[in-house]
């Protein structure tokens, strides 16, 4: 219940204050909007509206034309279609346009051009933040319908219905219209907002009578008016912010795109290089091995050390070869380069006198080729011990390389027919120490098995990251 009809007595004292405000309402418009005899509970609110209508409207020094153009297009968006006709009305002649005695009246043809203005896309805005951000000085309020009013336009339409993330239109209206400017437009923007939220808040709101005379006369009009389909969508402002924000998307994907062939280009040059090095590493091992072998002739009782050190740099150079050939840099594949490997260390080690058979039963299986080295030193070892014991082929000599894996370690064995070491050797040779070195190296572990058949060394190595690898020292 209001003071009014409680007190009948307080209304007829607030009646002169009421009467004079609607006259001053009256000689700015030449009419009384019902806009400004809304709330009679509260009539003092309507009266701080209108200070706040004076300052940020009526008496900013925006050119009137373009202040009202812009009011009837913001409030397209609006659902409560009482803003929309009553400022058409006002461009059109009906009541004074921002309250200007003198403001020109538009035709019918202009407004309705006005109000079909299409809503700008992610294009239109892309397009008008270009040109508003390469302004060199601050441009003057444009004339209706130029290209610095359709630009305004646009950038004003993004900043009304989505102010917190209008950050580049911001930024864009600052520098083409300059600081003063954009101010006076902000608050402009800001009372059409509180404008249509008064109306949403009041939807009792009904036309005066000269805009239902003007719908009747104007079908056309009236259609546009009444049957916007942007009529509500103030929600529009996210649906463009999504299009400009897929529009940024894109740039920084194609960014990104570029960006990866670049380091993919690297990659590819990178792998080329760590090819060639590997494959000169590969020829130049090859080579001091060759040397190794050629010393091992004038040795003397050295000779099978020069031997046996040109077979280790040997191991190391198939290492390299694998990796010059290997299809993913920095891996090994352990079955295809320990096959190689035996081969080769079978064929240098037989001779006329003796020959033996090799096996080789490898899983696929792929390792770091900080792996690979000392991998191959170990076999080297193991692989020349176990054919230095062996038989030959007519006793049965077959030595056998087994590769296998299980998901936290693989394992390496290698197994000939002979009795393994000499019980009455006490001392360790070279071979025996690089062995325990190496191992260590690879935090793996070594057996030894012997049997009236064979003899089997087998290194288990854990997968790198493994918890079989973290549990040993």
């Amino acid at each position: 219940m209001s003071i009014t009809s409680l007190f009948p007595e307080a209304a007829d004292s607030l009646k002169p204050a009421q009467e004079a405000f609607e006259r001053e309402v009256a000689a700015r418009f030449g009419l009384v909007p019902n806009f400004f005899r809304s709330a009679p509970d509260a009539p003092f609110v309507v009266h701080e509206l209108w200070r706040f209508a004076k300052s940020s409207y009526l008496d900013s020094p925006i050119p009137t034309l373009f202040k009202e153009r812009l009011f009837v297009y913001l409030s397209r968006f609006c659902e409560v279609r009482y803003c929309i006709t009553r400022h058409c009305g006002f461009l059109l002649g009906l009541g004074r346009a921002a309250g200007d005695p003198d403001a020109q009246a538009m035709t019918i043809a202009q407004v309705i051009r006005l109000l079909q203005r299409p809503v700008p896309d992610a294009d239109c805005v892309a397009a008008a933040l270009g040109r508003f951000e390469a302004v060199a000085e601050p441009i003057d309020w444009p004339s209706a319908e130029t290209a610095n009013d359709d630009d305004l336009f646009t950038l004003a339409t993004i900043l009304f219905l989505q102010p917190a993330r209008a950050e580049a239109a911001k930024r864009a209206l600052r520098i083409a219209l300059g600081g003063e400017k954009f101010e006076l437009l902000a608050g402009l923007l800001t009372f059409i907002r509180s404008a249509h939220y008064w109306t949403l808040m009041h939807p009792e709101l009904v036309l005066e009578d000269d805009l239902a005379a003007l719908l009747r006369q104007q079908e056309e009009l009236a259609g546009l008016l009444c049957r916007d389909r942007e009529a509500g969508h103030y929600e529009m402002g996210a649906r463009l912010f999504e299009e400009l924000e897929s529009l940024r998307d894109l740039n920084e994907r194609q960014v990104l795109e570029s960006a990866r062939h670049a380091l993919e280009q690297k990659d590819r040059e990178k792998d080329l290089i760590l090819r060639e090095v590997d494959h000169r590493i590969k020829n130049s091992l090859l080579i001091v091995s060759s040397l190794l072998h050629l010393q091992a002739k004038g040795a003397g009782a050295a000779e099978s050390q020069f031997h046996k050190a040109a077979a280790r740099i040997s191991a190391i150079a198939a290492v390299h070869q694998q990796l010059h050939k290997s299809d993913y840099i920095g891996t090994v594949q352990l079955d295809e380069y320990l096959t190689s490997l035996c081969e080769q260390i079978a064929a240098a080690s037989c001779g006329p006198d003796r020959v033996w058979a090799l096996v080789v039963e490898a899983a696929p299986l792929t390792i770091p080729n900080d792996m690979a080295v000392p991998l191959a030193l170990i076999v080297n070892e193991l692989l020349t011990n176990a054919i230095q014991h062996s038989r030959p082929v007519g006793d049965g000599g077959t030595v056998h390389v087994v590769v296998s894996s299980r998901p936290d370690a693989f394992s390496v064995s290698v197994s000939d027919p002979g009795g393994g070491p000499d019980p009455a050797q006490t001392t360790s040779g070279l071979g025996t120490r690089l062995i325990g070195a190496l191992t260590r190296q690879l935090n793996a572990t070594i057996e030894k098995k012997k049997s009236v058949a064979s003899y089997t060394v087998t290194l288990t190595v854990p997968h790198p990251g493994s918890s079989l690898g973290r549990d040993h020292p």
